[in-house]
């Protein structure tokens, strides 16, 4: 016997122990549908996590599988978890959501980049568009014929025909994040064809709500068209300029206004109201305002912050729940409707990928890119169940229709990751370079190319003074620096935003920095002062797979060296300090074990970045510690690039043992032709020290020490008792008795985490392709 529909008769209930059930008041029962639904997608998107596929799959669903197609037939479980006395207060919360996350979808695409985006990417967007969407013309009218829909042909054929044709933009640039596409080529033909796709999808999201009005009078359509673009026009020409007023006064400061935040807020409500009240759905105009906002600076990025957890976590999820309490895949139970959803997935995967493919040739892609910009440009997400919902909430899909073209959205969506991956794997052939490595290469005069890697914003002071220190006062060896922003690939649309301008991006630092944080900031600045060549570059990736592109990037820029700062910073008061994600510290790990040329870890403990090179002439001690092998070399060539700075005094403290003892020579490669080659490296040096090229001193004093016992503690010892600022440290030593596989070794480690009594910061160093084994796995 079925049981009776749950009726809501209040906001907020007196308790279960006052006789009041929960599911009969408002508030309670919106609390028990909101943890439903985060229970059954989080769970979901974990299930499927393993098959690469996007969060917002899981989302859709598990908004189906709590709707009628699945646990909804349960009628109890309907009436009393998501009676219909509840949908009006579960759609209205589920569009404010949608209203704000509509802005922040706005933020992401930047109009002036779309504006230059040029011929090739217009060209790759309209006619992804265009195809797909007169196949969808053909389709609309087989499906009014085949189920009778109550409509006009003409809205019919916007709501069938955008989400066959459109691009689901944050969805195609973290599947693009995390096969690595977005820095080849087909990454930087993609992303600005994906926006302007994405535009082009609200604009005839507007006009099929246009014309799809209930009115009798046919001008009207006209009249909330010419309405609509009086509207953005006034959006676009004014309140865009107000914005930008807005944007640069609060970027300029270090805190934000709060009333600021609130004009912003309420103009995104007002801009809805605005497009409502024409006769346009209110969550264009949310879009549109989100558009005028500058993407650029502070201002976006903290507006974007203090919106996108409650929104993205709590209020977006009852959309997914709303949508599919209305889909019913069971409505599909004839051949006819069956029949209609292969010809649709045909017509969007034909007519998509046959344009797609057919414009990527004619621009002299190869035929597997060309396969897989069909695949990125047929991508589905949130954008396509949104024009769905609006088609069904104003009468112009009907139930059967909805399921089916809801059904094809998740066929194709779930199709994308494999086909790009079956079709086309980004192949990188970096340029060939020979300059691998410091030792042997210190006395020419080709450049010094310099990768460094910033997670943040503590690590860029002593990472100028290190590279500041490598600089040549007679630039007898002009030093490049690639400083790598690295950022972790997350859902937030922060992150997606990031991924986008991440994309193919390398420019000069001024327009880098025009665009982007205090990290490129700072290099600018710093580039404008010294002279050494600049050029930033971000990437934004997941932690596991972020050494591939690191190392990818050294390789295309032929780095000698990849710098890589360590977690831990030493406070003033001796105490230590996390300053990055944990998870950076396996980043760094695997690019010493796959980099493809020498690496340092850069290890800050105070004075070493408090000190400006640029801006003293007194003198700094800077220490190699040289027990032997080929890292120890490679700290020794690293110094004597120090050396060549006028400010830089450089010893070499050369530990030797009191006694000779076994060696290991499993672990240690201890040959005579490693000692040979240390011999001889230092004897080179002594001839430099003495004869520079200018014919006086280059600064590098040599020094013998014996050690019995602990070699760590040896050094230790010594250096507590000096004043060195820096402390250049080779990996792995030929003396010592074991290997240490931690990205310090045993002395650096030792080093980094001693007490407060040790001033000096460390620059521990690995040799590209060391006599230690490393286990060089293949790249991606």
């Amino acid at each position: 016997m079925a049981s009776s529909c749950t009726n809501i008769v209040g906001a907020v209930s007196n308790g279960v122990l006052q006789g009041d059930h929960p599911t009969n008041f408002a508030l309670p029962l919106l609390i028990i549908q909101i943890t439903i639904v985060i229970v059954v997608t989080r769970t979901l998107a974990r299930v499927i996590k393993p098959l690469r596929q996007p969060r917002v799959l899981a989302e859709i669903i598990g908004g189906v599988l709590l709707g009628p197609t699945a646990f909804g037939r349960n009628r109890t479980y309907m009436h009393t978890i998501f009676p219909k006395s509840s949908m009006t207060l579960l759609d209205t919360i589920a569009t404010i959501g949608l209203l704000f996350f509509l802005f922040m979808v706005g933020l992401e695409l930047d109009l002036k980049e779309i504006q230059k985006s040029g011929k090739i990417a217009a060209t790759i967007a309209l006619s992804g568009i265009v195809v797909p969407f007169l196949g969808g013309i053909g389709v609309s009218t087989l499906m009014k014929k085949a189920f009778n829909l109550n409509t006009d042909l003409g809205p019919l054929i916007v709501f069938v025909g955008v989400p066959v044709s459109i691009t689901a933009f944050p969805v195609l640039v973290r599947i693009m994040a995390e096969r690595r596409v977005l820095g080849t080529k087909l990454g930087r033909m993609v992303i600005p064809a994906a926006a302007i796709n994405d535009v082009c999808a609200w604009i005839l999201l507007a006009v099929g709500v246009a014309i799809a009005g209930h009115s009798k009078n046919p001008a009207t359509p006209a009249y909330v068209l010419i309405s609509g673009i009086g509207f953005v026009t006034f959006m676009l020409v004014v309140v865009r300029r107000y914005m930008c007023w807005v944007a640069h006064r609060v970027n300029g400061q270090g805190a934000v206004r709060e009333i600021y935040v609130l004009i912003t807020l309420v103009a995104v409500l007002l801009s809805a109201f605005a497009t409502d009240l024409i006769g346009i759905h209110s969550l264009f105009g949310a879009f549109v305002f989100g558009l005028v906002v500058p993407p650029e600076g502070h201002f976006a990025k903290m507006l974007i912050e203090k919106i996108e957890d409650f929104i993205t976590v709590l209020m977006l999820p009852l959309f997914f729940a709303s949508s599919g309490l209305k889909t019913n895949l069971g409505s599909i139970n004839s051949g006819k409707g069956v029949g209609v959803l292969f010809l649709l997935i045909f017509t969007a995967t034909v007519g998509k990928m046959a344009a797609s493919v057919a414009v990527g040739i004619f621009f002299k892609l190869n035929i597997h890119e060309a396969f897989g910009l069909g695949f990125l440009m047929n991508t589905k997400g949130l954008a396509e169940l949104i024009v769905l919902n609006i088609g069904l909430d104003i009468g112009v899909l009907d139930e059967e229709s909805f399921a089916i073209l809801v059904l094809m959205c998740l066929i194709l969506m779930f199709f994308t990751t494999p086909g790009l991956m079956a079709f086309y794997k980004p192949a990188r052939n970096p340029v060939p370079y020979t300059q691998r490595k410091l030792e042997g290469s210190y006395l020419k005069k080709d450049e010094f190319r310099i990768l460094a890697c910033v997670y943040g914003t503590r690590s860029i002071p002593a990472l100028l003074n290190l590279v500041e220190a490598c600089r040549c006062t007679n630039n007898k060896r002009p030093v490049k620096l690639f400083p790598l922003h690295l950022t972790e690939l997350s859902e937030r649309t922060l992150s997606i935003i990031n991924l986008s301008r991440a994309a193919g991006q390398e420019a000069v630092p001024t327009k880098v920095c025009s665009r982007d944080d205090d990290i490129f900031v700072a290099f600018d600045a710093y580039s404008r002062i010294s002279k050494v060549s600049v050029r930033p570059m971000s990437v934004v990736s997941q932690l596991p797979v972020m050494h591939y592109d690191i190392c990818n990037a050294a390789a295309e820029k032929r780095a000698m060296v990849i710098i890589l700062p360590y977690d831990v910073y030493q406070k003033e008061d001796g105490t230590f300090e996390h300053v990055n994600n944990p998870g950076f510290k396996s980043v760094s790990q695997r690019v010493m074990q796959q980099a493809p040329c020498s690496v340092c870890v850069l290890v800050d403990r105070g004075p070493w970045s408090s000190v400006q090179l640029s801006n003293t002439l007194s003198s700094q001690k800077v220490a190699i510690i040289f027990f032997g092998g080929a890292d120890d070399r490679e700290a020794l060539a690293f110094g004597c690039t120090l050396a060549e700075h006028p400010c830089m005094k450089v010893w070499i403290l050369r530990f030797i043992p009191a006694r000779m003892v076994a060696i290991d020579i499993d672990n240690v490669a201890d040959t005579e032709s490693d000692r040979k080659r240390d011999e001889e490296a230092i004897a080179a040096l002594n001839i430099v020290a003495v004869d520079g090229d200018d014919g006086s001193s280059q600064g590098i004093y040599y020094e013998e020490h014996a050690y019995e016992g602990d070699a760590a503690r040896a050094v230790y010892t010594l250096v507590c008792a000096s004043d060195f600022l820096l402390l250049l440290v080779g990996r792995q030593s030929i003396r010592l008795h074991h290997r240490d596989n931690s990205e310090l070794g045993a002395i650096g480690d030792f080093l980094a985490n001693a007490g407060p009594e040790m001033k000096s910061s460390v620059l521990v160093i690995q040799q590209h392709n060391s006599s230690f084994p490393q286990d060089h796995n293949t790249t991606a």
